[in-house]
């Protein structure tokens, strides 16, 4: 078959004697056409080197076809795969996904959505830096109709569709589980007034040990960065102290794996002497050789959803008048050295909060 240097929707149509608008409806996976016709005619558009020409597509739909997607940390392999699935969805969906990294600066997220802004993206996923000090960007492009969607955290003072687990309920779990294999001293490390999910995992820790009559001691709350430096020296700060530590709560992995390394550097145990648990089943608190409890946030599954409320958004403006929050189940997983990893138990069912 000879190759046509601009294969055109027209192009495939007429081989495959059906309609241009068919055939795009098969190439965008429309639920009004057959399941056979759509692996056809997307094979045929595969073979010749079919390639959406975006630019009229725009033109047409006065659509960009692009998502912005505002990441806070990309060595973290939560928003690693959270983004995995954001983007993997967006393609299915005929969107494309411009990713960019904020590292936890105001500066940085500012410059994110001045690109996007300037990108004319159809929408926007945010996991947004804590704090308001970029409220007037965020509001400037909010009132030109484009949506936003807020994934794993909430944005501080806006009410914007929203895809999160519930980080209480979560917190809570853990904290029972530790309880039940004996622990009574435990840590909450992390922020607790700024980050919205850290603010809802110190709630849980709170209410847990209230529930499990332990009393409170707020030497056994420290605060720290959302970096395992920072999460280290605080730890060691804690060992020093010889305030009695039985367990850590860690609100991340990076600060997980921070507080591992300095327990283990301390001639300690995990968990003989400490146990730790944390939040997101990183990759990164693996590499300490230990065994640790985590709460698993199913990122990728958080990503797809936040892509498929975006995109809905997209094509029913008025629903952005009508938040919604969609709350993704996690389980509670014990990682064991050498051995399957044992979940405990489920946290929350899928579902709207």
């Amino acid at each position: 078959m000879s190759f046509n240097k601009k294969v055109t929707l027209k192009h495939i149509a007429k081989l495959m004697g059906m309609t241009p608008a068919t055939i795009s409806k098969a190439l965008r996976d429309s639920d009004d056409i057959s399941e056979t016709t759509r692996k056809k005619v997307k094979a045929l558009a595969e073979e010749l080197g079919y390639r959406p020409n975006l630019m009229a597509r725009s033109l047409v739909s006065q659509r960009s076809f692009m998502l912005g997607v505002i990441v806070p940390n990309l060595r973290i392999s939560f928003f690693s795969e959270v983004t995995r699935g954001i983007y993997e969805e967006a393609r299915r969906q005929g969107y494309e996904a411009i990713i960019v990294v904020n590292d936890e600066s105001f500066d940085n997220e500012r410059r994110n959505l001045e690109f996007l802004s300037a990108l004319a993206v159809d929408g926007i996923l945010i996991n947004a830096v804590p704090g308001i000090k970029n409220h007037n960007i965020l509001t400037r492009i909010a009132e030109r109709g484009v949506p936003f969607v807020s994934y794993d955290r909430f944005v501080d003072n806006f009410n914007f569709h929203s895809v999160t687990i519930d980080d209480e309920g979560a917190a809570f779990k853990v904290i029972e589980h530790l309880v039940q294999d004996g622990r009574r001293n435990i840590l909450f490390l992390g922020p607790t007034d700024t980050l919205s999910v850290a603010k809802g995992r110190y709630r849980g820790y709170r209410k847990a040990l209230k529930h499990f009559n332990i009393d409170f001691e707020p030497r056994r709350v420290v605060a720290c960065e959302i970096e395992e430096n920072d999460s280290s020296r605080k730890m060691q700060q804690v060992l020093d102290s010889k305030i009695p530590v039985d367990a850590v709560m860690c609100i991340g992995g990076l600060v997980a794996y921070g507080a591992g390394r300095t327990i283990l550097n301390s001639q300690l145990s995990i968990p003989g002497d400490i146990a730790l648990a944390e939040f997101g089943d990183n990759d990164i608190v693996a590499r300490l050789g230990v065994p640790f409890l985590t709460v698993y946030q199913f990122p990728y599954k958080m990503g797809l959803t936040a892509v498929q409320m975006v995109i809905n958004l997209i094509k029913n403006p008025s629903l952005l008048e009508k938040p919604e929050h969609k709350i993704i189940q996690t389980k509670l997983i014990y990682h064991e050295i050498g051995v399957k990893s044992r979940i405990i138990s489920n946290i929350h069912d899928s579902g709207i909060d």
